[in-house]
């Protein structure tokens, strides 16, 4: 049973970003001073007195022409965007006309501080003509004074307007309280809380088709789609099922060169895109197939490698090349030409715009985060270090003794780790450490998941009956 869908709106800077931060714990959306900050869609799910909801932070409203916006939550689109940033404009309107018709309960933002504006009543007047049940929130109610003052906007006509502050959490509890009292919602299962999602992070430079993709995965218009570079200012998640199986995507922003990141939202964006690295199973690796790799797509590559993370490099923009018979095995040998480390993982060919092999794709993701779990006997590994050693013995990194190898374990899981036991003041030159990762990996699968050897040395008296291979 889907959840339902409590959606946030109001114009621009009224303090949504920070209402959706505060009622989901958490600072998914990005806050800033500067109007219009949100530009997609922030989701998540929310747990309150045993029930449960779906959380939806929406782009602003009031856009350059505040008439033709409202008229668009009413009336078909039929406006055609004149430049990226109209186009931008355009889609937030879309996206937000869209989640309001599946809603089950909007809470209608206003500024507590500003008081009631020409704006506020023009969208109130609109929002009752929908007539989807709506709360009327009076954020920034910050000191009793304000709080007092909200009687001001029951003019609006939904009802008792609730004080809020999402600065300081006041009235947040009252508000879940009443947001759990008008929908019907399922009582939340141990089973649903404990099934955690694959988390997947779309990372790549801006503009290279991340928003396109996230829509093509999650089968709606959830991403603003423009030839805009940093159109996307914030990471953004989405809660999909594929094959019985719960995923999490998150499109974060274009990754710009250090060089070019500003001081403001872009810096703040790549801060928060590369904080994503540390809580997610998989990384998808977004390139525009149409374009040569570069050292941006090369560093991108290198920090999501160092995170331990699962990744898949997706070839996107597929329709830009000219079909022939060997594209895939032309494309395959340049990206594995510049990114050397990276042969392990699988590389999906697809166009975001014609849905080629968006599904393979979600098959790749599960099976790269099952193989981050991957635990192997250790009959098996003896076996394997027993016939990599026949096949080539190993070699010291310093010193004239050949190190020799009495002991192969697996110590972790995601990723898989394991810890090579070598004899007292040995070393293992790393092009062997390379070998034994390319025994692991012909020999079970790994694919798309960066494998871990550590080297450990005996003790000068160590004692052990374990033979020296």
């Amino acid at each position: 049973m889907p959840l339902p869908r409590i959606v946030i709106i109001g114009r621009t800077n009224v303090g949504k970003s920070a209402l959706f931060n505060r009622l989901t714990e958490s600072t998914r959306a990005l806050v800033s001073p500067v109007a219009g900050t949100t530009r997609d869609f922030n989701t998540a799910a929310v747990e309150w007195q045993g029930k449960r909801f779906q959380l939806i932070d929406t782009g602003g409203v009031d856009v350059e022409s505040l008439k033709n916006a409202i008229g668009s939550l009413l009336t078909p689109d039929r406006t055609t965007a004149q430049n990226n940033q109209q186009f931008i404009e355009q889609s937030i309107i879309v996206q937000t006309k869209q989640t309001i018709n599946g809603a089950a309960l909007l809470l209608f933002v206003v500024d507590t501080k500003t008081g009631p504006l020409p704006t506020d009543q023009q969208l109130a007047t609109v929002l009752r003509r929908i007539k989807t049940p709506t709360l009327l929130v009076c954020n920034k109610a910050d000191s009793p004074r304000l709080r007092n003052s909200v009687g001001e906007f029951f003019s609006f006509g939904f009802g008792q307007p609730l004080p809020v502050s999402a600065a300081s959490g006041s009235g947040s509890g009252d508000l879940l309280d009443e947001i759990t009292k008008r929908i019907k919602s399922q009582r939340v299962s141990a089973s649903l809380v404990s099934q955690r999602p694959i988390r997947i992070a779309l990372i790549g430079k801006p503009n290279v088709g991340k928003s396109s993709l996230i829509n093509a995965l999650s089968g709606e218009q959830r991403m603003i789609v423009s030839p805009l570079p940093q159109t996307t200012r914030e990471p953004q998640d989405i809660e999909i099922e594929h094959r019985d199986t719960p995923l999490l995507l998150i499109d974060t922003a274009g990754l710009k060169r250090r060089s070019k990141i500003a001081r403001g939202l872009d810096l703040l964006s790549s801060k928060k895109t590369l904080a994503v690295l540390r809580k997610i199973d998989v990384a998808l690796l977004i390139t525009d197939v149409s374009e040569p790799l570069g050292k941006q797509d090369a560093r991108l590559a290198g920090l999501i490698t160092d995170s331990g993370v699962g990744i898949i490099i997706v070839a996107n923009k597929w329709d830009l090349l000219e079909a022939t018979p060997k594209a895939d095995q032309i494309v395959t040998s340049a990206y594995q030409r510049a990114l050397p480390f990276l042969k392990y993982a699988p590389i999906a060919f697809t166009s975001a715009l014609t849905g080629r092999s968006v599904d393979k794709i979600l098959d790749l993701i599960v099976e790269v985060a099952k193989n981050r779990q991957t635990k192997i006997d250790q009959a098996q590994l003896d076996s394997l270090i027993d016939q990599a050693v026949q096949q080539k013995r190993p070699v010291q990194a310093k010193g004239l003794l050949r190190p020799k190898i009495y002991n192969f374990t697996q110590t972790g899981t995601n990723p898989p780790e394991f810890t090579i036991t070598v004899g007292f003041n040995q070393s293992l030159h790393f092009s062997y450490l390379r070998f034994i990762e390319n025994q692991l990996r012909q020999t079970f699968s790994l694919v798309g998941t960066p494998i871990r050897i550590k080297v450990t040395y005996q003790r000068k008296k160590y004692e052990t009956t374990r033979r020296a291979r």
